[in-house]
């Protein structure tokens, strides 16, 4: 069990040194970051990447921190943050959408299976933008910190460098 945590610390360290290592400003970092992370939040799979960017390159931010910050909604919680999400958005919306057995999905005409996958779509799409805004918000403000720290210490150690060369020279 201990091997997982070092595992997870690891992980997260790397992540943390990818994105504060980016080459743009700290605000075009964490708003390229955010932006990832409310796309994340959306459950259009296999799209989440391409809006990330899209709305980076519209709002000049990280392309690559975009891209970066879709990554925290992965197939490992999918199964559990996207029911979540319907819940959330079962709340602003009260429309029922029945659960279907496997032989119900089977047999189910088409139509009323895609009306039935809209409503859920819908519903999961309203809470997943309720969800997504502040976790977003705060992305962005911890990012930016973050980042800038980071930025600081390290103009701190090359200058400090530059101040050691230039004594022995």
């Amino acid at each position: 069990m201990e091997r997982i945590w070092i595992k997870i610390a690891r992980l997260s360290r790397y992540t943390y040194l990818r994105i504060v290592r980016i080459k743009a400003p700290a605000e075009s970092i964490a708003l390229g970051l955010a932006l990832g992370v409310f796309a994340g939040a959306l459950p259009f799979l296999s799209l989440q990447m391409i809006i990330a960017v899209s709305l980076a390159l519209l709002l000049r931010a990280s392309i690559i921190a975009a891209a970066l910050g879709t990554w925290w909604s992965n197939p490992f919680n999918w199964a559990i943050v996207f029911p979540l999400f319907y819940l959330l958005g079962k709340v602003f919306v009260p429309v029922d959408v029945p659960h279907l057995s496997i032989t119900e999905f089977i047999h189910l005409p088409l139509l009323e299976l895609l009306q039935r996958g809209w409503q859920w779509l819908l519903i999961t799409t309203l809470g997943g933008v309720i969800a997504g805004i502040p976790l977003s918000v705060a992305t962005y403000f911890v990012t930016l910190r973050a980042v800038r720290i980071y930025h600081d210490r390290r103009a701190k150690r090359r200058l400090e460098r530059q101040r050691r060369e230039l004594r022995r020279g």
